[in-house]
């Protein structure tokens, strides 16, 4: 039960806490509206005594009120600093007590730090504390080459990997506030960044794939678990081992001869999990390549599961776990879930807060398939969870932006509550703005007629950035009637909440981007319009425009520059400036050509004479997700 949030910050002391619970109390206690009280400073305070409980009782984390005292019970570190988040409500409510049944096993986030954004140490310290609130207890920061090496000197250069002093300074802080920091790293695929280096000169089976059964890619993988045994208390490790759609194609066949891609996979797995198995580390993978070995590259399916012959060939203490960030076939999912727990281990769900289509999140829509997947995962028994929040090409969301999805899944964990009402108050009580507040940043991709398509989340907010002011090659993926304003009615939205203290920031990002795209959105769309009908007057109006868009680009660059050194490491930043600062030059040169036109210096404007077609098959003059900026911006070689 959540209480609604008092502004005033409410004085307490302890009558009996253990010790190693103050330290990680006073982290959190400013954002839970909470304040210490000294030894000669308790009249008019509250007093609490802290009880570690029994695991195995029902109630497991308990909030017990008698007059001016109160009572915490929690078995977990996690569900004690949880506890504090309700505290200061707690006291001013006529409730005589809290009692929630938590799972009793994983709740973690996975924060994408492999797309340029890589937390810099106060903004890993700030989501720790958020998850702390909300009850999580671990996370994994998911590192394909952004983390030190010793002995690989490129591994990660210029990316912001996080040193070995940053990963153990991350460890003792998460650990103090009861959070365990599992590593998530890559130990096949999902490599190129790091693979393009001189150091990895003869380890690539294919651009980002490991050689298999190349002695140095084992002694690669044996310095990675050296690093993470030394940097982390957890003795669980993500290796990945996802996507490697090209096992076995590329420098593999030509030294070994073909083979199939399960016997290569599962000859790679027995040796690392040997690996681990050395280091004390237990390892979980990614599942899907075990359902793309049986499905002939297919991963979810209807019907049919893994051979026993293939799950007899898996270690026993190898932990699945299967991701899945928007399925809405309750049908397939639920068949999934049935086909992973014939697994030997308990099965790992990990669902998704959708962070990766650009700039702005899609909670909304990422809420849509998580209900339906915990109601199965609940149904099924399956406890272990995990929110994984991507960066996909280029990390250009805020680290925060998956914050209300977070704290759904943790409401859901603890209470099986997801009532609007109660998600409302406690995203008050863990962050000190509503849940709907939250949500409105979705906006600028909730534009009318931005309806869902085969199970993605509509993107225009980044591909009508991107798009060419010339070239337009998007132009067919809009609704003109409605784009300009529904852009600016999403800046309204957001612009309501600029001054928040702790996350007006983020808004005030967003608001500059719909801003701009309530005049850049349509542009080139216009610009060919009046080319075509020979309207001169229009293509002066609109060149005039173009200086006004300008203005709205660079200080959406600022604004988003910003943000970006709030939560981010300086590096990855280049990635965003280039592309925007390559949008303003061909801002530039359409205004330069458009004038060279109207003064009749050209005859012609090329790219305006060609068909606008639209990029996505059944499609047209609808809104569609799209990511690959190349592709967005030209059809050029790059």
């Amino acid at each position: 039960m959540a209480f609604n949030k008092k502004s005033e910050i409410k004085r307490v002391y302890f009558t009996f806490i253990d010790d190693e619970l103050l330290d990680g109390f006073r982290e959190i206690c400013e954002q839970a509206s909470l304040e210490l009280a000294g030894e000669n400073e308790r009249e008019g305070a509250f007093g609490i005594a802290v009880i570690k409980g029994d695991k195995f009782s029902i109630e497991r984390v308990k909030c017990t009120k008698c007059g001016a005292t109160a009572k915490i019970t929690y078995t977990q570190k996690a569900e004690f600093f949880r506890a504090c988040s309700m505290l200061a409500a707690f006291i001013d409510s006529d409730e005589a007590d809290i009692k929630q049944i938590p799972n009793d096993s994983m709740l973690c986030l996975m924060a994408d730090m492999s797309r340029n954004a890589v937390y810099n140490i106060p903004s890993a310290k700030r989501m720790i504390r958020y998850l702390a609130l909300m009850g999580f207890n671990s996370l994994m920061l998911y590192t394909e080459d952004t983390y030190e090496l010793p002995g690989y000197p490129y591994f990660g250069h210029m990316r912001g990997r996080f040193t070995k002093q940053e990963l153990k300074e991350i460890d003792d802080y998460a650990y103090m506030l009861g959070i365990e920091v599992i590593p998530c790293v890559q130990a096949l695929a999902h490599l190129s960044t790091a693979l393009r280096w001189p150091d990895f000169h003869g380890y690539k089976d294919t651009n980002d794939i490991l050689l298999v059964g190349h002695e140095k890619t084992y002694n690669y993988i044996k310095a990675v678990l050296d690093l993470c045994s030394e940097c982390f208390r957890s003795r669980r490790i993500n290796l990945g081992m996802d996507e490697a759609f090209q096992l076995g194609r590329g420098q593999y066949l030509t030294k070994n001869g073909y083979r199939t891609s399960s016997e290569i996979m599962l000859e790679h797995l027995d040796r690392v999990i040997n690996l681990c198995s050395e280091a004390g580390l237990a390892p979980m993978i990614w599942s899907d390549m075990f359902f793309r070995i049986e499905f002939n590259g297919q991963y979810r399916v209807a019907e049919g599961e893994i051979s026993k012959e293939v799950i007899d060939l898996i270690p026993d203490s190898l932990t699945p776990i299967y991701w899945d960030y928007n399925s809405l076939s309750k049908e397939i999912f639920s068949h999934m879930i049935d086909c992973h727990l014939k697994f030997k281990t308990p099965v790992i769900f990990a669902g998704g807060a959708w962070k990766w289509s650009g700039f702005a999140p899609h909670n909304r829509r990422s809420l849509e398939s998580t209900k339906m997947q915990l109601d199965v995962c609940e149904s099924k028994g399956v406890k272990n969870i995990i929110v994984t929040a991507w960066g996909d090409n280029g990390g250009e969301a805020s680290q925060f932006a998956p914050l209300p999805v977070l704290l759904y899944f943790a409401e859901r964990v603890y209470c099986k509550n997801d009532d609007t009402e109660h998600l409302e108050v406690r995203s008050k009580e863990c962050f000190n703005i509503g849940y709907e507040a939250l949500l409105t940043l979705d906006a600028p991709n909730e534009l009318p007629g931005a309806v869902e398509i085969v199970g993605r989340h509509p993107n225009p907010s980044r591909y009508l950035l991107y798009n060419d002011p010339l070239e337009g090659l998007f132009d067919r993926h809009l609704i003109p009637e409605t784009v300009a304003n529904g852009f600016k009615e999403a800046a309204r939205r957001l612009e309501a909440y600029c001054d928040n203290e702790n996350f007006g920031y983020i808004y005030q990002t967003l608001a500059s981007l719909c801003r701009l795209l309530a005049v850049k959105a349509d542009l080139s769309e216009r610009m060919r319009t009046a080319y075509c009908a020979g309207d001169r007057q229009a293509l002066t109006e609109i060149k005039n425009t173009i200086p006004e868009i300008i203005a709205l680009l660079e200080d959406f660059i600022n604004k988003f520059r910003t943000q970006w050194y709030l939560e981010n490491k300086t590096f990855g930043l280049t990635n965003s400036e280039l592309r925007l600062g390559g949008l303003k030059e061909r801002l530039y040169s359409t205004k330069m050509r458009l004038e060279s036109y109207l003064d009749g210096k050209i005859e012609r404007i090329e790219e305006l004479e060609q068909p606008s077609l639209p990029i996505k098959e059944n499609s047209d003059r609808q809104y569609v997700n799209f990511q690959n900026w190349t592709a967005t911006a030209t059809v050029g070689v790059m």
